[in-house]
């Protein structure tokens, strides 16, 4: 009876050394497998191209990083996070991006005189332009000034998308994520998307 308590002992430590084994190399292996994956992210540039209707779009693949790598290499974006009053512990994914718009402009100036005792004492030539994405209005005085403001609107579709790892390489599709991507749209024609980011906070 010794034995098989000796026996069963045994075979006990040896499965809990194997068990522990296999998931240490299973989580090793995964931590390789997203290391490979950050650095395709890092090492490939910006993907930029055209929708159907020519507006400006970017895609790019997601980097993966835990709180501590996310604190260490994006610390002024966690600044900025932390005034939104959100807790580090729920933060799961950032998303940023940079654009650019040029507009070539053409509108139409106008000349107002102003008289004092019928003297001209000033013109003002006065621009007011207005589109669906922006508005410019400003005049310059007869010292050639020109003072004004200048408003842009912008509206930034951002889409994700997943692709999932599948059993054998090519039958049916398992819960693990093979490659996850966003798209990020500009609906204003005139915007060119100059730069993307996509991190998600992982444990």
């Amino acid at each position: 009876m010794k034995k098989i308590l000796i026996y069963t002992a045994i075979i006990g430590a040896i499965a809990a050394v194997i068990w522990g084994q296999h998931a240490r190399i299973k989580s090793l292996t995964a931590d390789r497998d997203i290391y490979r994956s950050n650095n395709d992210v890092l090492m490939k540039d910006v993907k930029t191209y055209q929708t159907k209707d020519s507006l400006n779009a970017a895609t790019v693949g997601e980097l993966q990083l835990k709180l501590s790598e996310f604190e260490k290499y994006r610390a002024g974006d966690l600044e900025l996070i932390k005034t939104l009053q959100t807790k580090n512990r729920d933060l799961q994914a950032v998303t940023t991006a940079q654009s650019q718009t040029i507009i070539k402009l053409r509108g139409s100036v106008r000349d107002s005189i102003v008289y004092r005792d019928n003297v001209i004492i000033d013109t003002l030539q006065c621009l007011d332009i207005t589109d669906k994405w922006f508005d410019l209005h400003g005049c310059t005085n007869k010292r050639k000034e020109f003072t004004g403001t200048f408003t842009n609107r912008d509206s930034l579709l951002i889409a994700e998308t997943v692709k999932y790892k599948r059993f054998m390489g090519f039958l049916r599709k398992t819960s693990k994520v093979k490659d996850r991507k966003i798209d990020v749209v500009s609906k204003n024609p005139n915007t060119k998307i100059m730069g993307v980011s996509f991190t998600t906070i992982r444990d």
